[in-house]
């Protein structure tokens, strides 16, 4: 094969690889229903589900890291729902813990559940509820509690609620409105900033979607969410080099995060720094499991960058493996089939 014929077919490749991986993945205060690993890889037909609340009493309405630790099966990942629900799946018999160790301003919480044989064919549903404590500071008062109205004037909070509700929806545009309203009342509302950025992005308006997060981590330079997504929306805007800055502070602030992994990774590699992306797609799946299978295609687009053919098949081939009816599938085969062809 000419050098000419070469960068032609690589591109064909590069281009089958990445053109079912434009959707992004954002971190807001998640309104969909409850998430669910099936990462487990464990073979069995039980489902751990559990509600996250906060020390008040009411379930929690941010995103928060769930492990499930189990001592055959290893630690899998997952999140809360808007709702503070979370359900994990595929669970055979054994002990397993439940584990909140990320949070900085809440005590860490394992709590244990035993799981049995089931008695029949039909699928068990094992619950837990768990309450944070908050972590006391030196002086014995509590760290202050991260939540969305937590000093935010009632009616501010009721329109970022609507807009919750709007985006559930799938109206993005009266989500805006929404935000756009309690962010003109209480400018420092940092949630309304952040969920203002993620409705812009939904929306491909880009450039406003990143006015919005830059104002979010403005008022909280710590804040995992904005962060991220302002990483992800610049990536998006093609500016690698303030997404890659902004997606390392925010593993920095919560460094188990296989979102934030997965964006470094593909920043990384736009920015031909390959060794590092692989580390950092690596991670991603580490973390996520099989939740992170784009992981596994960003990784073979990576290794077809490199000129390491072999690697991109078994990436190609896994992913396939995890996701066998994705809508590109055939031109995948296709791409790994000459990828396999004789040079």
């Amino acid at each position: 094969m000419s050098h000419h014929e070469t960068l032609k077919a690589r591109t064909f490749f590069l281009a089958a690889i990445l053109i079912w991986a434009v959707a992004p993945m954002v971190c807001a205060q998640i309104t969909g229903g409850m998430n669910e690993t099936t990462g487990t890889r464990l073979g069995g037909t039980n489902y751990l589900a559990g509600t996250v609340f906060w020390p008040s009493g009411k379930p929690i309405n941010t995103r928060m890291g769930i492990r499930l630790s189990s001592p055959t099966g290893g630690d899998f990942m997952t999140t809360t729902d808007d709702r503070g629900q979370f359900i994990f799946s595929g669970l055979t018999a054994g002990d397993y813990s439940v584990v909140i160790d990320g949070e900085r301003d809440f005590e860490p919480v394992s709590q244990n559940v035993a799981i049995s044989e089931p008695r029949s064919s039909v699928r068990q549903t094992y619950t837990v509820s768990i309450r944070l404590v908050d972590k006391i500071k030196r002086g014995g008062k509590p760290a202050v509690v991260d939540q969305a109205d937590l000093g935010i004037p009632k009616h501010v909070s009721e329109l970022y609620r609507k807009a919750l509700d709007f985006s559930k929806n799938g109206d993005r545009k009266g989500a805006v409105e929404q935000l756009e309203k309690a962010i003109a009342e209480y400018p420092a509302y940092v949630n309304a900033q952040n969920e203002l950025g993620v409705q812009y992005m939904q929306l491909n308006e880009l450039e406003k979607a990143d006015e919005a997060l830059a104002a979010a981590v403005k008022l909280k330079p710590d804040g995992f969410e904005p962060l991220v997504n302002r990483g992800i929306t610049l990536f998006r805007l093609k500016r690698y080099s303030d997404a890659e800055a902004s997606l390392r502070r925010a593993i920095a602030v919560k460094n188990r995060s296989a979102i934030a992994h997965y964006y470094l990774g593909r920043t990384l590699t736009n920015l031909e720094q390959y060794d590092s992306a692989e580390n950092e797609l690596n991670l991603a799946i580490k973390i996520g499991g099989d939740d992170m299978k784009e992981a596994h295609r960003m990784l073979a687009n990576l290794f077809i960058k490199k000129g390491d053919d072999q690697k991109a098949i078994k990436e190609l081939e896994l992913y396939l493996t995890l996701a066998p009816d994705v809508p590109d599938a055939v031109n995948l085969r296709k791409a790994i089939s000459q990828l396999k062809a004789p040079k």
